[in-house]
């Protein structure tokens, strides 16, 4: 299939390259595969089918284009995908983490100033966010009202009986820190 690059493409020459540099000056520091542990894949739109996936640096399909829409965004290998308006995440490899049945997902992260939250994965269901770890397990249940990311943390908001709103964030093991 032929690759239709994304209009987010130009972010992988701005951003991802520096990063994936520094990535793999730090692996090899540590003796580690950088490709192993982050690989940078791009979405891509298929032109003969208007599918999307994601492709490599090499625009090699690493996963299959058969979504209507996808995020930039990677969440330690967690992939955001849409069919039918409905949201999930897919792995490195496309093999499902969770079901596609989702009203959302949360991603976005200035990359220049913070480290993405790798740990899990916020998703909207029925209006309310909760989280799923790399592993598609679901770490909170679906309670948050709002989720943010501020300071490379999820920070989690949730309406309070009687009026006003209870703020906190999640540790990088789900553990939620309330603020007030």
């Amino acid at each position: 299939m032929t690759v239709k690059k994304h209009p987010c493409h130009k972010f992988k020459t701005m951003y991802a390259k520096p990063l994936y540099v520094l990535l793999i000056a730090l692996s090899c520091a540590l003796g580690l595969n950088a490709q192993e542990i982050y690989p940078m894949y791009y979405p891509c739109q298929a032109e003969e089918t208007g599918e999307w996936g994601y492709v490599d640096k090499d625009n090699n399909w690493t996963i299959t284009p058969r979504y209507g829409a996808l995020r930039y965004e990677t969440n330690g290998g967690m992939y955001p995908v849409s069919k039918n308006g409905k949201w999930g995440y897919v792995g490195v490899s496309g093999e499902p983490l969770t079901d596609i049945i989702y009203d959302g997902v949360a991603y976005e992260i200035d990359y220049q100033k913070y480290p993405y939250p790798a740990t899990y994965a916020a998703l909207r269901l029925k209006g309310k966010w909760g989280f799923i770890n790399v592993q598609g397990v679901m770490v909170t249940e679906f309670k948050y009202d709002e989720v943010l990311i501020y300071n490379g943390k999820y920070v989690i908001r949730c309406k309070q009986p009687g009026g006003g709103i209870k703020t906190g964030y999640l540790e990088k093991d789900g553990v939620e820190v309330w603020e007030n």
